[in-house]
């Protein structure tokens, strides 16, 4: 599967101010979820497909696996700045 990855409005605010090591890490983050989605802690137990990881020290993200659309959304970005 080839996933792409989508940022919903709130994550992108989120984001405004995120320093450039902590936005790489990001990066290389959301780039080993391409390949491996479900590598990330499910948020909920009935709902799988919601999922959070860290990126590096710097925070955390959460998303949702859309298997069939083959798309990742990240819907929250939450670091410590």
């Amino acid at each position: 599967m080839s996933y792409r990855v989508e940022l919903h409005v709130a994550a992108l605010s989120q984001m405004k101010g995120l320093p450039g090591e902590a936005l790489d890490a990001l990066i290389s983050r959301t780039t080993d979820l391409l390949e491996e989605p479900w590598d990330a802690r499910s948020l909920y137990k009935d709902e799988p497909e919601f999922r959070m990881t860290t990126f590096g020290e710097f925070g955390v993200m959460y998303f949702k696996v859309d298997e069939a659309d083959e798309l990742i959304t990240i819907f929250n970005v939450t670091w410590a700045g």
